[in-house]
């Protein structure tokens, strides 16, 4: 995008009656950033993605994370998928030799595995330096359900809620789920929700393989990331109500929403693959206006 070019002045001026005015220039870097369109879109098209931009490029926020932002709303660009690789850590190419899977069997060697899954969970649990705010509330809003499940269990919180992590991770590490009662207790629902059954569905037809995980954040359609974000960003209020966290605030939702993306969209392909009635859109744009079970009070 040429800051001169007649088609570049055009949608300069077409942000300004959008109420989102921006200097040619700006558009030329924004172009340059990767921000634009993916292809050739029709002219009300680009007014609109670029109205996004604009209100999205503002000082201290750097063209990743408008990036990343931009597809909460639904919207891609170019520079989407190394926005999020770059925020996570994860290297654009896949890795020359894919690191064994831990040991998690009952033999000597898979002592040392679970070993290792246990510190990995204490430190979790312990150093929360680096975790998005909102991931913090979250966090202390499954604790405070787990202290209320306490007594009704006869364990203590700490233990119920560290049984729940280390399943988690045992889970991503190939491992079997196999305390439902500490999901249940996180998470606030009633006990014998999660059945016997349903424990050996998540452990045989939605077992989450880590490099196949991996992959998805390199490979994943761009506009199914757009789509699944903008999705969970709708959602995440209510998610958040039942939860009872509150204090949030909507870029903290979309921050988060962009990069749990291409994870749930791995996730819902494992569920189609187990159930075959299992809707082509699992998330309608519009969340329905029910009230979920809310969480025990304290």
């Amino acid at each position: 995008m040429k800051r001169n070019a007649q088609a570049t002045i055009r949608l300069a001026k077409a942000l300004v009656k959008q109420g989102r005015p921006a200097s040619t220039r700006r558009l030329e870097r924004w172009s340059h950033d990767g921000l634009g369109p993916i292809g050739t879109p029709d002219f009300s098209i680009l007014v609109h993605h670029y109205a996004e931009v604009a209100s999205l490029s503002t000082v201290g926020r750097d063209a990743d994370m408008v990036a990343r932002r931009l597809a909460s709303r639904g919207y891609t660009c170019e520079r989407l998928r190394g926005a999020i690789l770059r925020e996570l850590g994860i290297s654009p190419e896949p890795p020359a030799l894919v690191p064994p899977m831990t040991d998690l069997s009952s033999s000597p060697t898979g002592d040392a595995g679970f070993a290792a899954i246990e510190q990995l969970a204490r430190d979790l649990m312990s150093d929360a330096r680096g975790v998005p705010p909102l991931m913090v509330k979250v966090v202390r809003a499954l604790y405070r359900n787990a202290t209320q499940r306490a007594e009704q269990l006869g364990e203590p919180a700490d233990a119920i809620f560290h049984s729940f992590v280390v399943n988690g991770l045992v889970h991503l590490m190939g491992g079997d789920y196999y305390n439902g009662e500490a999901m249940e207790a996180v998470l606030g629902f009633d006990r014998g929700t999660i059945s016997l059954e349903a424990l050996e569905v998540m452990n045989s037809e939605l077992r989450i393989s880590m490099p196949a995980l991996d992959n998805a954040y390199r490979t994943v359609p761009l506009d199914e990331i757009a789509f699944m974000a903008h999705r969970l960003a709708t959602w995440a209020p209510l998610v958040l109500s039942y939860l009872q966290v509150t204090g949030t605030q909507p870029a903290e939702i979309e921050d988060l929403a962009v990069v749990f993306a291409p994870a749930a969209i791995h996730y819902v392909s494992l569920l189609r693959e187990a159930f075959d009635d299992f809707p082509d859109e699992p998330l309608p744009l519009t969340p329905p206006t029910l009230e979920l079970p809310a969480a025990a009070s304290e």
